[in-house]
């Protein structure tokens, strides 16, 4: 049992990846935001651990501007399936970013683009991404998957950063103790963890 439950865990979360490039492909995101700088996808669509249906980009741009946003957000808007955008000014914030976030109705799921717009110095999730697909284990990547769609029967969210973390220097194997593990954190906060990789 334990393995058919691994398998069906893997096979839903390639099915949305697919979906989740499909989407991408549909809206032309990439071509769209290289106009105005280089675009990488991370989270859990880069790391191939896809549960909830969304997706997340980085554009880094030399000179970040509010209208190129706006450029590449009109077009899109134009579309029957784009049900809301909105737009945040974080560039005074520790996100250091403009930040978009597009959702997308599909006949089986509303699915959320965010996309963060940061200047050349600031921070970014690429390197992360990059360092954890070179370290999951498929156990890891197993049992970060089923902690995520637990948290989805329980209607939560286990958090990218943190459950990564929590998973591979903490130990959890469970929702639960994923959620001991987190304590009082602040899920908001931005961290610098990488994967502790063994020489």
């Amino acid at each position: 049992m334990n393995a058919q439950a691994r398998a069906a865990r893997a096979a839903r979360a390639e099915a949305r990846l697919q979906a989740a490039h499909e989407l991408l492909r549909d809206l032309d995101l990439i071509a769209r935001w290289s106009v105005y700088g280089e675009v990488t996808v991370v989270g859990s669509v880069a790391i191939e651990l896809v549960v909830d249906p969304d997706i997340d980009l980085e554009i880094r741009s030399e000179e970040p501007r509010v209208a190129d946003g706006f450029a590449v957000m009109s077009v899109l808007a134009e579309l029957p399936q784009v049900r809301r955008i909105t737009y945040l000014d974080a560039r005074d914030r520790h996100e250091q970013g403009q930040y978009w976030k597009l959702e997308y109705e599909t006949p089986d799921d509303t699915w959320t683009v965010d996309m963060w717009v940061f200047g050349p110095d600031a921070p970014g999730g690429g390197p992360f991404a990059e360092a954890l697909r070179h370290h999951l284990t498929p156990d890891t990547r197993d049992t970060i998957l089923a902690i995520k769609e637990e948290a989805v029967t329980r209607g939560e969210r286990a958090r990218g950063y943190w459950l990564y973390q929590a998973v591979l220097d903490g130990g959890a194997s469970t929702y639960d103790e994923y959620r001991d593990w987190l304590g009082n954190r602040n899920i908001y906060e931005r961290t610098n963890w990488l994967p502790i990789i063994s020489p």
